[in-house]
């Protein structure tokens, strides 16, 4: 992890990192978030937010975990092991309104992530 980053970071404000490599969703995300004063930086990968992250900066890291999963997750991991204060949010598919099924599919936890994602089955009541 970089010691210093390449730009210079204001205090006074919540400073939030969004790595998504969907250009549109990682803009409509920044928009919203700035609309709310949230001052937000964004990379479109793992390599670039390495860059920019410096430890005890930003107050939110949201990671996209949907396209390379592994460097998201190991990028995950080593903040985790050297920064345990870091809050990290992941972003692991379609918002519950874009989802041709409906919400009812949508499951959240908060747990540490595997390697290896696994759907849960999904029961409905008659």
């Amino acid at each position: 992890m970089p010691q210093q980053s390449p730009i210079s970071f204001p205090r006074g404000t919540k400073h939030v990192l969004i790595i998504d490599g969907n250009e549109a969703m990682q803009q409509l995300r920044a928009r919203v978030l700035r609309s709310r004063g949230v001052h937000v930086h964004t990379a479109k990968s793992v390599t670039e937010a390495e860059l920019l992250w410096v430890p005890d900066f930003f107050d939110l890291i949201l990671l996209d975990v949907r396209q390379r999963s592994k460097e998201a997750v190991e990028f995950w991991r080593t903040i985790r092991r050297q920064y345990p204060g870091q809050r990290i949010r992941f972003l692991v598919g379609p918002p519950a309104y874009l989802s041709p099924t409906g919400a009812d599919e949508v499951v959240a936890r908060d747990e540490v992530p595997d390697d290896c994602v696994q759907r849960p089955e999904i029961r409905h009541a008659a």
